[in-house]
């Protein structure tokens, strides 16, 4: 069967409503995507979409995003316990003996509770307590962002991995193909050679190329059940089936001026509203309440505690028995003061700054490789958007040229043989046709991924999409 002319959509009305949303809704925050973007591989390929949306909880890369969150929140709650009263409690109940080593009639005995209740409460500490709880909520939402940025690159590696098994089930099409006029040929050949008009030796050739088809399909075969094996694993799904992938990349749309425009507000944004800077301003947060904590620690600190006790006991004397039972109540406001502590502040306050100071040279460093490769995965884009269209110039040629061998062998003047060569060569270009349009998709995925405007990330909880300012 021969393959099938696809064009490329023009899309200019797409372009002029595109222009109008964004100019009229700027993008405000991170991962804010622009409405009717052109189509991204899961508006092209439905069957696309459910793995992305199922990889969000079943990923194995999200399921630990998912713990490392679980484990700030933990952190956090330690943190913020040291603000709060503590209550404990203590009791026990016991017999002891005494007696004189020789003197047996002088002994005592003394049985006996003791129970009662401790409570503190932190007054005063400069702030260091609050401190470390806002330390605690930072790190919940640098884990947020981490999540979020893992979702993000996770679903443009998704995508990739799937326009490769649409690119490898039209490459084991093709071999199949291939295979089965290799074996015609061969069979032919036999014929021939049962009726004398060739040598033994002139079934060398066919045979080989025969081989060779198998070796070919076979890989074919395997390459495909890798790349879905891989896939599986990347999601976190046991299966799905090869018939759901389709045998043809649809025809994608590119409207440069929205890709410039999408540009211009990241530039103008200073490159700087990305998961990644999001991370390196909560670390610079960080390290700089550790400044603070460390400031306060040779000041004085002060706590209130209270403690509520009973005790009673029964004493045995030779000929006396009495009982003491004796309850305590105290309370007070209590002081910590260190003085000296050997330099350890002082060394933690240089350490704090140091971090912040690091933090703040990467997070400058990693805007500015973020918008370098933002505007390299533009000009990219331009340059896989002109190879599609040149794969779809050479595709439009061969399906062309098929057409007129068929005209021609039902016209009787062409042959069957030059009609297969020349279906062969259309599926050839089939697949770099394939190829191309799945090379631009995945160039248009990163772009507006790198760009946090990706609307997959519109299913990540809109908490971890905050830009963190």
């Amino acid at each position: 069967m021969a393959p099938r002319k696809i064009t490329l959509p023009g899309g200019s009305r797409l372009f002029f409503r595109m222009i109008l949303v964004l100019a009229a809704s700027p993008l405000a925050a991170m991962a804010q995507p622009a409405a009717d973007l052109p189509p991204l591989p899961e508006d092209l390929i439905p069957s696309l979409r459910p793995l992305l949306v199922a990889a969000l909880s079943q990923s194995p890369q999200m399921i630990a995003q998912n713990i490392n969150i679980a484990t700030a929140e933990a952190v956090l709650i330690q943190d913020r316990s040291a603000m709060l009263p503590s209550l404990s409690t203590y009791g026990n109940y016991g017999r002891s003996s005494t007696a004189i080593a020789g003197q047996a009639d002088i002994s005592s005995s003394s049985t006996g509770t003791n129970y009662g209740a401790n409570l503190s409460q932190p007054i005063f500490q400069w702030n260091a307590l609050k401190y470390r709880t806002d330390g605690g909520k930072i790190g919940v939402m640098i884990a947020q962002k981490q999540y979020a940025d893992a979702y993000r690159l996770l679903v443009v590696s998704l995508r990739s991995q799937y326009l490769a098994l649409v690119v490898k089930k039209i490459a084991l099409r093709n071999a199949e193909y291939a295979l089965k006029q290799a074996e015609d040929a061969l069979a032919l050949a036999e014929t021939n050679l049962k009726a004398g008009r060739i040598s033994p030796e002139a079934m060398m050739d066919p045979r080989l190329a025969v081989d060779e088809g198998r070796l070919a399909r076979d890989r074919a075969v395997e390459d495909l059940a890798n790349a879905k094996r891989l896939l599986l694993l990347s999601v976190g799904r046991a299966d799905f089936d090869l018939s759901q992938v389709p045998s043809e990349v649809p025809a994608p749309t590119y409207v440069p001026e929205v890709a410039a425009q999408l540009m211009d507000q990241f530039v103008n944004s200073d490159a700087d509203r990305t998961f990644t800077s999001a991370t390196y301003r909560g670390y610079i947060k960080l390290a700089d309440l550790d400044y603070r904590i460390a400031r306060v620690n040779l000041l004085p600190k002060f706590s209130f505690n209270a403690n509520v006790g009973h005790q009673s006991s029964t004493n045995a004397v030779p000929n006396y028995v009495y009982t003491v039972v004796t309850n305590s109540t105290t309370w007070g406001i209590y002081a910590n003061w260190t003085i000296f502590d050997g330099l350890a502040t002082r060394g933690a306050k240089l350490s704090a700054l140091d971090r912040k100071r690091s933090y703040e040279r990467t997070l400058r460093t990693v805007t500015d490789q973020t918008l370098a490769q933002a505007q390299d995965l533009q000009k990219q884009l331009d340059f896989a958007w002109r190879a599609a269209q040149i794969s779809q110039t050479r595709h439009d040629v061969a399906v062309a040229a098929e057409k007129r061998l068929e005209d021609d062998l039902q016209a009787g003047k062409a042959s069957r043989s030059a009609v297969t060569a020349a279906q062969l060569s259309a599926y050839v270009l089939d697949l770099n046709l394939a190829s191309s349009r799945s090379g631009f998709l995945s160039n248009w995925s990163e772009f507006v991924s790198t760009l946090c405007v990706d609307p997959m990330l519109s299913i990540v909880p809109s908490a971890y999409l905050n830009d963190g300012k």
